[in-house]
């Protein structure tokens, strides 16, 4: 997944990178109920990256609508039949004019942050119509239906307020697990953490035993989706604390604040300038402290055993959030983006 939010940030801009591989790229949204491709220069990248197709030929790119952690005008657009139809014609419209293979549905979440409660049927609404005009759409131009995907809670509480599983597996190609992000710095819970642990850690009970990736898509998976339709999310960028005392260092120790988010690239410039690295053993992740900095992250020790996991347990694949925050820098190895080729690597040996 590229993130066009970190592109200007990092002056990352897509070109080949020798892997057969899907590609979402963010962040389109939607206004006045129709798709909004936003500045000229999106829409530049847009076009940029349909064109790798060119050098590979099995590559699928898909535009995400959403994301941002915003509703997006979703639930505004979808709660009617004559909304839903405008803006899937708007959407078929642009899948065509930029050569993109499908749509990326990055609604952060229905019902859960406006508290309409029609959302969860209008959203299964949606992914049916959808699927069924962008058939008509594709039998008229002669290509390929659009393939559409949803970028979906890991939380059971936001899971259970916001989707009918068993309705959208129906409609959706596949779903984007956001296992990430189950921990971070918040002023009402100051504590340090995984952003994305494999599993739980046996100090973790009762909800907190939730808070993991491999729960998560068995939560769903046992909600009815399909383990083939399920990619699982793996973060490449770090969570970063600022420590309340630098000698209490462990998970779960007392935390001041956050400098942000930071790229995999930092976090070995980070560790190659003394910080100490410890791998959690029971939740599969690495963190690694200096003097008062904590950085929750992913390694390719971690990455691998993730892409191990996922195989071994037969979901559809992984969702990499994303391409611009693995080491494009060389400074974690000789080799640019390593945790992605680890990936790769795994999945086709």
């Amino acid at each position: 997944m590229f993130d066009f939010n970190l592109y200007c940030k990092s002056c990352f801009i897509p070109r080949p990178i020798k892997r057969k591989a899907g590609s979402v790229t963010r962040f389109s949204s939607v206004t006045n109920g129709v798709i909004d491709l936003g500045t000229e220069d999106r829409k530049k990248l847009y076009f940029q990256t349909t064109d790798l197709k060119k050098q590979n030929p099995n590559l699928k790119v898909l535009l995400t609508v959403g994301g941002g952690g915003n509703d997006g005008g979703f639930s505004e657009a979808f709660n009617s039949t004559l909304g839903r139809t405008k803006f899937i014609i708007s959407v078929l419209a642009t899948l065509g004019k930029f050569n993109f293979d499908g749509l990326d549905i990055d609604w952060e979440f229905p019902v859960w942050n406006d508290n309409v409660k029609s959302d969860k049927d209008n959203f299964s609404h949606f992914l049916k119509e959808f699927k069924a005009l962008s058939g008509i759409y594709a039998h008229l131009v002669k290509k390929p239906p659009a393939i559409l995907s949803v970028a979906v809670a890991a939380v059971s509480t936001i899971i259970d307020s916001s989707y009918d599983v068993q309705e959208m597996a129906k409609y959706v190609d596949f779903i984007n697990l956001m296992s990430y992000d189950f921990h971070d710095y918040f002023w009402y819970y100051p504590f340090t953490g995984h952003n994305s642990p494999l599993f739980n850690s046996s100090r973790e009970k009762a909800y907190f035993a939730t808070l993991n990736t491999a729960w998560s898509a068995n939560y769903w998976n046992q909600k009815g989706m399909p383990k083939s339709k399920i990619m699982i999310g793996v973060p490449t960028y770090a969570h970063t604390y600022t420590l309340l005392n630098p000698h209490f260092h462990n998970v779960d120790d007392p935390a001041s604040g956050t400098k942000g988010d930071i790229t995999f690239s930092d976090v070995c410039k980070l560790i190659a300038f003394g910080a100490t690295r410890v791998f959690d053993n029971e939740s599969k992740v690495p963190y690694a402290y200096k003097g008062y900095d904590w950085v929750s992250y992913e390694d390719e020790v971690s990455i691998r055993g993730k892409a191990k996991w996922i195989l071994s347990e037969g979901y559809g694949g992984v969702m990499t959030y994303n391409l611009n925050s693995d080491d494009w820098l060389f400074a974690c190895s000789e080799t640019s983006f390593p945790l992605h080729r680890i990936i790769y690597d795994v999945f086709t040996k």
